[in-house]
């Protein structure tokens, strides 16, 4: 994973990144909306999941159980955006759609 903030590669062993994680290279906290795969500015509560607790400051900790850490595409380039390839979790509609065929 990468930091939000200062876009340094993160080396992180845990699976779960900890409320009070911070990025070793620029200090900022890593439990954050903006370092979230499901933040999504737009979205209500700017977040792919509904009905989520509001977060009102994107870019400090917060205690959000829904938290998945946003990962790094391999092909991506510094000027480009991080991949939001977790948003799988989430089911696609044909998946959805197929829940309700007879």
């Amino acid at each position: 994973m990468n930091c939000w903030k200062c876009k340094a590669t993160l080396d992180l062993l845990e699976k779960k990144i900890s409320f009070r994680a911070e990025c070793p290279h620029c200090g900022v906290e890593l439990h954050v909306c903006k370092n979230c795969c499901f933040y999504c500015v737009g979205k209500p509560n700017d977040c792919f999941i509904p009905d989520i607790e509001k977060v009102v400051d994107k870019e400090r900790r917060n205690f959000c159980e829904e938290f998945s850490p946003l990962k790094e595409s391999a092909s991506s380039d510094s000027t480009s955006k991080p991949s939001r390839s977790s948003l799988g979790e989430i089911p696609k509609k044909k998946t959805f759609d197929s829940l309700f065929k007879d």
